[in-house]
């Protein structure tokens, strides 16, 4: 738990999806508008459920996809859960200068408590939170049984591998690319396993998620977004505001051509995304 109680060990802004280029083409892959976010899709998959009445947003953190839910019209009110405190805190502390304190709240409590004593949700979701998560069936049969009969799933997740089921050929992939990249963009001499070794939860079952989706819930859409290539090697380019960085311009050139990989790799394996958006609704 203390390492989500500190928001300052997360290094939001380097995360591979905060690039222009890279959330253009998440976009796109999605919802098919470069500039249309993820969340922004829903209101075309299921119309006739939004705004959602009583929504829940499991592992809320410092609130961003609360507030974009209310702005965008997608729910009358939400209620953004995490365990951690701190976190909590600060979220309602945007929320309230942002004006939103009627329609959104925050509880600091463990999830499974929280769903266990749930029912008639219209929706609950998850932003980057569900493969902290293990026991999958059984949490996902929580949230099915918290969600009322036409309650909607919403999920923007890593899915790939779990943190024990990396291999040589997932290295061997990332280090042949990486060392095909210009000299000015490497920052490491190697692409080594991405495991986060302060956070033991970090993608702990994340390769059972969308079998346990499947198992509760019928899956009404779902967008790959991949990340199989981007996300572990992101980390160790080196940016132009970093010292002795490369230009702008070469930057963006090495992840234009991380893009153009991912690509080609997705188009020609589709079901092997390491990133996904489902909406479902229960069975």
């Amino acid at each position: 738990m203390s390492y989500w109680s500190d928001p300052g060990k997360h290094g939001w802004d380097e995360l591979w999806q905060n690039h222009p280029a890279v959330r253009a083409w998440i976009n796109r892959r999605v919802t098919g508008d470069p500039e249309k976010w993820p969340i922004e899709w829903l209101p075309r998959v299921v119309p006739d459920r939004l705004p959602f009445r009583r929504a829940v947003s499991i592992g809320c953190g410092l609130g961003n996809l609360e507030r974009s839910l209310v702005e965008l019209g997608v729910v009358g009110r939400v209620t953004g859960v995490d365990a951690s405190v701190e976190a909590v805190g600060q979220a309602r502390s945007a929320a309230s200068a942002a004006g939103l304190t009627d329609r959104i709240s925050y509880v600091a409590a463990d999830a499974w408590t929280f769903l266990a004593a749930t029912r008639g949700l219209d929706a609950v979701l998850f932003h980057s939170s569900l493969h902290h998560f293990d026991r999958l069936a059984d949490f996902l049969g929580l949230v099915r049984a918290a969600l009322s009969p036409r309650g909607i799933l919403y999920l923007d997740e890593y899915v790939g591998p779990a943190r024990g089921e990396w291999t040589w050929r997932h290295l061997l992939r990332w280090n042949r690319l990486y060392r095909g990249l210009p000299a000015a963009v490497r920052r490491t001499r190697v692409i080594r396993r991405p495991i986060n070794r302060e956070d033991p939860t970090e993608a702990i079952e994340s390769s059972g998620i969308l079998p346990a989706v499947e198992r509760h819930f019928r899956v009404l859409a779902r967008g790959d977004y991949g990340g199989n290539l981007l996300a572990p090697i992101y980390p160790s380019l080196r940016r132009p505001d970093q010292a002795e960085g490369p230009s702008r311009a070469a930057f963006d050139g090495a992840v234009e051509s991380l893009l153009e990989r991912e690509e080609r790799m997705l188009g020609g394996d589709p079901g092997s995304s390491f990133h996904a958006v489902v909406v479902a609704e229960p069975r």
